[in-house]
């Protein structure tokens, strides 16, 4: 059987000779073979293309229900399918004759991947794991760049640690200029969710956000905090939700306040958020955090509700590191300053896409802040993961 214009088998023996488990190093990616574009349908019946993910890695897991080692590696696999720049797609294959197998695994396991495609059986000549590669023992994984090369098979079980190890050296060469840096998502639903909401004003405004990425997306950290942290303050109106929503408190998405060019603090901080998440910076490196006002007085720029003695305010907080002082970004401020230098502000919970804390550092889920949970099921619309 042939896959495109290339002999199956001559490109599975090219994919074991040049994709092993420890990757492969930055000067042997030039003799990489392009990966052969894979279609697949997920089970819900969705069409699920790698050109989809272009400026993203992809992860394919193979992997089968009764599967004991698939089942101990699903947390890991979705640790890794909350990154902004990563997508999970699970492949199962030899199921049985129908699908239902798949679907109480995926209820079992909690397997929460950005897909899950039921491939058939290995022995099927249309099995969905000959556009990948070969599949001799379950689980076996992929993984595959943004530009679509595949650079890692993984066979057995995956650690996430290593996955993302591997990614942070395949990025090593593109800081030191050897390749240019691809955003770490695809836009075109952003774009087109301003124009259909907000019509030739929509439009403009993801023009104009979109213009800050690409002029940032090779600058240091320091340099992209400035720069986002300058862009909406200076082109968003502070507004209350009662004005703009007609509610007591909405989070607005990036496209719902770029669209509306007004919005309160969290609405500042959710724009920033995802903005950097663009830009490829990590969601574990960023926290929006609520904070208490020291001052007794209200502060007409924060939200329009109160929580004990001060006023809540929302600012966003990036750390290079667990060991490195937080540096955060307010709508109320020009710079970015280190958390020791405001004094005013005291933390009083925090969250990302992955965890939420509390005031004792105590971590759950995104799903124990509603609203958060709410916000973020939109703002996957416009094409965040």
């Amino acid at each position: 059987m042939q896959i495109g214009r290339i002999p199956y088998a001559i490109r599975l023996a090219l994919l074991l000779l040049t994709a092993v488990w420890l990757g492969v190093s930055a000067s042997a990616r030039a003799a990489e073979p392009k990966a052969i574009q894979f279609t697949f349908t997920s089970i819900e019946g969705k069409p699920i293309r790698l050109t989809d993910f272009r400026g993203r890695w992809v992860l394919v897991n193979f992997w089968a229900p009764w599967c004991p080692l698939c089942k101990i590696g699903v947390p890991a696999l979705n640790e890794l399918n909350r990154r902004p720049d990563l997508a999970v797609i699970g492949v199962s294959l030899d199921y049985g004759p129908n699908e239902d197998a798949i679907r109480a695994a995926m209820s079992q396991s909690n397997i929460r991947y950005t897909a899950i495609v039921a491939g058939g059986a290995r022995r099927d000549s249309n099995s969905a794991y000959r556009q990948v590669g070969p599949v001799d023992f379950f689980p076996t994984s992929y993984l595959y760049d943004p530009t679509g090369e595949v650079v890692m098979f993984i066979p057995g079980q995956v650690r996430a640690s290593r996955v993302i190890a591997f990614m942070e050296s395949w990025r090593a060469p593109e800081r030191a200029g050897e390749k240019p840096t691809l955003i770490a998502m695809q836009t075109d639903k952003l774009g087109a969710f301003l124009s259909k909401r907000y019509g030739g004003k929509g439009a403009q405004a993801y023009k104009d956000w979109r213009k800050l990425v690409e002029a940032l997306v090779q600058e240091p950290a320091e340099v992209q905090l400035a720069r986002v942290n300058d862009y909406f303050n200076q082109r968003i109106r502070v507004a209350e939700d009662r004005e703009v929503w007609k509610r007591e408190d909405y989070w607005t998405t990036l496209g719902e306040l770029l669209g509306t060019g007004r919005g309160d603090s969290e609405d500042f901080v959710i724009a920033k958020y995802f903005t950097l998440q663009a830009l490829n910076v990590p969601a574990d490196k960023m926290r929006l955090v609520y904070v208490k006002s020291r001052a007794e007085t209200r502060d007409q720029g924060g939200p329009a509700h109160a929580s004990g003695s001060g006023f809540v305010h929302m600012v966003l907080s990036y750390s290079e590191s667990a060991e490195s002082e937080p540096l955060l970004l307010d709508h109320r401020v020009s710079q970015v300053m280190p958390a020791s230098k405001r004094t005013d502000l005291k933390p009083v919970y925090s969250f990302n896409s992955l965890h939420v804390w509390d005031e004792k550092g105590r971590s759950g889920g995104p799903g124990d802040l509603a609203i958060w949970e709410e916000t973020l099921r939109r703002a996957r619309a416009e094409g965040f993961e």
